[in-house]
């Protein structure tokens, strides 16, 4: 039913088209001959007015000329009758009508015509007349229905006529539209029989063939559609995709987890990307969206997005935009990676590096680090402080750090550098390094390597402590241990030291009492030596007996021992065993005497101040100067307390230096024990951490430096006399330099009197016999006049300098940029045909006197634009830097400059670097400001380069 209604709707549209076109074609043709009927009408209508013309001008010239309206009118209305015109109209030369006839009308004809009517070659009036149109009414008429009559009939003919031929073809066009409606509908197999040669067939057969590609084609993208679906799914990254033109937005469900959503209505209704943007990064993150869109930049940013728990993610966003041909976005798509794992990562990473950084300037320790790679050696500035540099004193070159190794060291660090580049073995090694004071101080310098993946060292670094003061100390340490060694090993009484019941160490004399050497007598039971009575002291209290005892090659004596444990409470602390060979003596109690205080003059009889400390404050020995200093009895070590022995004001230095050597194993402290009287008796001690048995123990020993800080309070006498020395010593040099200035200033006025009387003489030489004297000779008297001018100048100079001298200062607080820029106005002035760019720091503020500082910038650009007048363009620059903390001023330029071995000329009176051919000059102007920056407390040098211009440095105290 639709297919029959679908052929009929067709069919009638090609009649209506048909019937249009033949309507068309008919109106064309009845409008042609419409136009050829009335042109003929219109040229009778001409012809017969070219007849009338004349009769009207003949009959109506003489009542006009007469005045006689009423004749006129007449003659008009008797022509419009006879002659069928519809129409007269006359009007004077002036333009008023005269007569009208019909009165009502202006003329009602098909075309008009006007003459002009003359009385004697004099305007007369002008008339208009027309021939009426109803004479060719019925002509028009008949022509009119003729036509369409015959229009008519030829539509109705041509209806009929195409009504029977387009049943076919409708029947054929019906089966493309529907073939199309199916296609459209997703049909891809519908295809159209139609094999007919003409035009339709045609059309049928590239309907099949383009059916076939679009299928073929709508397979392709699907198969794209399925593997894209899968990447979308696949991909750890969110993707979006934004038609432009639509306003619609399609987000992948990666893109919802990352934003920790699961239902898409619950993301529809909660995500909108600018509200969702972090408030410090949506301005940029927008702004970059909008410069890609519009200026096509690229758009690769990192910002944060709130999530659905309303926390904060950090995400790398990119998108890339489509843009039509009038460079219009209509498409915009792109991805999210989620970054805030590596955002936090890099966030600790600054965080260690800072904690690094703040470790090593705080690090009592130099640091060290050298990239073999890149040959980029570091030292860190404590380091170069331990060597007595300062931070730029130094370079940072390792052949710098080798120089400053001794010779006797510098062969065994490569040999240890190189041995652990290559075993991996731990690196730490002891050299000496030459302090910048010329002696030589102990380090010990641990470091690693770091190996790339084919074994190559790319790195080596670690940390340089000194150890000079552990190195003396350990010396001292070593030659009282070999010192005690020495006694034990020369007493009359074998001492050995017992843990676990095992001899661990025994002295020489222990080993020829027993007949045995020293090697074998460690390492026994002491038991297998002396049977039941080898065994520890009970409750660790000191036992002595008398025991007999067989030795190894068989001879038996008798021997005084006295056994006492290290620490009466810890047994595993092991003991000490002292025999005696009394074989000879056992009657004789003296000697037996002076072996008990041998014994204790060992143990407790050491040189300087010694103490043993357990942790955390527990004296377990001292020496007898330590206790005849503390007023105590030396038994008494046990139940004192170390810190009760210094002075109130030294406990907590003695308790960080504890603390310290626990950490570091060693360190130096100078401290003030107090003696029974109260006295403070400074000493310096070095302490020393040791474990034994794995308990932490600390050794003191100190030495009194009373003598030392004498010494030093007299070398402050000596200074504070050498100061008074040297302020008396200025005082004369002040003296002095007055009175020199006073000369100064007196011979500058006595030399410009004679002066002033050659440059007088020679002017009225000049001007009075000038025609007497040739060429030479008044280039003599020119020559006379420029020397006296140059002398006069030196003088006005001299003056300038001793008034510096002898002025007062007045300090003030004021900005040297706006004084430049008076002074850069003022030279502009003067050489307005120089090309000069003057540079100035803005807001350079000091605290001088204004007047000096003026003479100074006055002298420093005055120089600058004097050397800089061969440059076509020249440049110039006031500026201040900082070096050391302190504020450095300059002026630089880019002019002749000078050679840098001539420097130290600069700022001497009358020392110029250039010929006065070249520039003109006294040599004053530096001098002077030399003069104004040392009365300020500064100092004042140059740098430059020939023909690369100079800058000129400068500081206030």
């Amino acid at each position: 039913m639709r297919a029959r209604a679908g052929r009929i709707r067709l069919r009638t549209k090609l009649l209506v088209v048909v019937l249009l076109v033949q309507t068309v074609t008919i109106g064309l043709i009845a409008a042609t001959g419409w136009q050829l009927l009335d042109r003929s009408a219109r040229e009778d209508a001409a012809l017969l007015e070219a007849q009338i013309q004349p009769l009207l001008s003949a009959a109506l010239t003489p009542p006009l000329v007469a005045g006689d309206r009423h004749a006129a009118r007449a003659i008009a209305r008797s022509a419009l009758i006879d002659n069928g015109l519809s129409h007269i109209e006359v009007v004077s030369p002036s333009g008023i009508p005269l007569l009208r006839e019909p009165e009502d009308t202006a003329g009602d004809g098909v075309d008009g015509t006007q003459f002009e009517l003359t009385d004697r070659n004099r305007p007369l009036a002008t008339v208009r007349f027309a021939v009426t149109d109803r004479r060719h009414a019925s002509r028009h008429g008949r022509y009119f229905g003729y036509m369409v009559l015959a229009g008519a009939v030829l539509i109705m003919l041509s209806a009929a006529l195409i009504a029977l031929s387009a049943i076919g073809v409708t029947r054929r066009l019906q089966r493309l539209v529907d073939a199309g409606q199916q296609f459209g509908t997703g049909r891809m197999h519908i295809r159209i029989q139609d094999e007919a040669k003409d035009e339709i067939g045609e059309l049928a057969r590239a309907f099949n063939r383009m059916a076939a590609r679009l299928s073929d084609q709508f397979q392709r993208l699907k198969a794209k559609d399925d593997r894209l679906s899968l990447v979308v799914q696949g991909s750890s990254d969110g993707i979006w995709d934004w038609d432009l033109m639509a306003n619609e937005v399609y987000f992948s469900p990666r893109f919802r987890e990352l934003l920790g959503y699961h239902d898409e209505a619950e993301f529809r209704r909660g995500f909108f990307f600018s509200t969702a943007l972090h408030p410090d990064d949506r301005d940029r993150v927008l702004a970059a969206q909008y410069d890609h869109l519009e200026n096509r930049s690229n758009f690769d940013e990192v910002y944060r997005l709130r999530c659905r728990d309303g926390s904060y993610r950090w995400f790398r966003g990119r998108g890339q935009a489509r843009w039509d041909g009038e460079g219009k976005a209509y498409r915009y798509a792109g991805s999210i990676t989620d970054i805030h794992a590596q955002k936090l990562s890099e966030a600790a990473h600054r965080e260690s590096e800072e904690r690094l950084y703040y470790a090593i300037r705080g690090s009592s320790d130099g640091i060290w680090d050298w990239h073999l790679k890149t040959e980029r050696y570091y030292l860190s500035p404590r380091f170069k402080q331990l060597l007595g540099y300062r931070d730029d004193e130094l370079p940072n070159k390792r052949s710098a750090f080798l120089a400053l190794v001794h010779p006797e060291d510098l062969e065994r660090i490569e040999a240890q550098v190189a041995h652990h580049f290559k075993t991996h073995e731990p690196y730490d090694v002891t050299y000496r390094l030459r302090h910048r004071d010329g002696h030589y101080r102990w380090f010990r310098s641990r470091g690693e390597a770091v190996w790339d993946e084919r074994g190559q060292v790319v790195r080596f670094a670690g940390s340089s402590g000194d150890i000079t003061e552990q190195r003396r100390a350990q010396e001292s340490i070593r030659a009282l241990l070999t010192e005690k060694q020495a006694i034990l090993d020369n007493v009359p009484v074998g001492i050995a030291f017992v843990e676990d019941g095992q001899i661990v160490a025994a002295n020489r004399r222990f080993a020829e009492l027993f007949a045995c050497e020293p090697d074998d007598a460690t390492g026994r039971p002491l038991t297998g030596l002396l049977g039941p009575a080898g065994h520890d002291p009970a409750g660790g209290g000191q036992v002595t007996r008398e025991v007999e005892i067989e030795r190894h090659d068989g001879a038996r004596r008798w021997f005084f021992i006295t056994s006492q444990r290290v620490n009466p409470q810890r047994a595993e602390d092991g003991a000490l065993w002292i025999f005696a060979d009394i074989t000879s003596l056992k009657t004789t109690s003296d000697a037996l005497r002076e072996a008990r205080e041998l014994s204790d003059a060992i143990i407790r009889s050491l040189p300087g101040v010694f103490f043993l400390l357990r942790l955390p404050d527990d004296i377990i020995r001292w020496n007898a100067n330590l206790a005849r200093l503390a007023g105590r009895d030396p038994e008494q070590a046990a139940a004192q307390s170390l810190l009760a022995l210094f002075h109130a004001d030294d406990r907590d230095t003695i308790r960080g230096a504890l603390e310290q050597a626990q950490a570091i194993d060693q360190t130096s402290v100078d401290a003030r024990l107090i003696d029974p009287t109260g006295r403070s008796v400074p000493h310096v001690f070095t302490i020393v951490h040791v474990e034994l048995r794995g308990v932490s123990h600390l050794v003191g020993i100190g030495v009194d430096i009373s003598d030392r800080i004498k010494a030093e309070a007299e070398i402050r006498a000596l200074n504070n006399a050498l100061e008074t020395r040297v302020r008396e010593r200025t005082a004369e040099l002040t003296v002095a330099n007055k009175e020199l200035e006073s000369f100064s200033y007196s011979v500058s006025h006595d030399l410009s009197s004679p002066l002033r009387g050659i440059d007088g003489f020679s002017r009225m030489l000049e001007e009075d016999y000038a025609e007497q004297l040739d060429t030479t000779g008044l280039g003599y008297i020119n020559r006379i006049r420029a020397a006296t001018a140059r002398m006069q100048h030196l003088i006005d100079d001299l003056l300038k300098l001793s008034r510096i001298t002898r002025d007062e200062m007045h300090r003030s607080d004021f900005s040297l940029s706006e004084l430049a820029t008076e002074i850069g106005d003022y030279l502009h002035a003067e050489s307005p045909h120089r090309s000069v760019h003057l540079e100035i720091d803005p807001d350079i503020r000091i605290r001088a006197d204004r007047n000096l500082m003026r003479i100074v910038m006055d002298n420093l650009l005055r120089n600058a634009w004097k050397f800089t007048a061969n440059h076509p363009l020249a440049n110039l620059r006031v500026g201040c830097l900082h070096q050391n903390g302190q504020p450095v001023y300059f002026v630089s330029d880019d002019g002749a400059g000078f050679d840098m071995r001539y420097a130290d000329k600069l700022f001497g009176a009358f020392q110029r670097l250039h010929r006065d051919s070249d520039f003109a000059g006294t040599g004053i102007g530096l001098a002077t400001v030399a003069r104004i920056i040392h009365r300020h407390g500064g100092r004042v040098w140059a740098e430059a380069e020939i023909e690369k211009g100079a800058t000129f440095y400068f500081t206030l105290g």
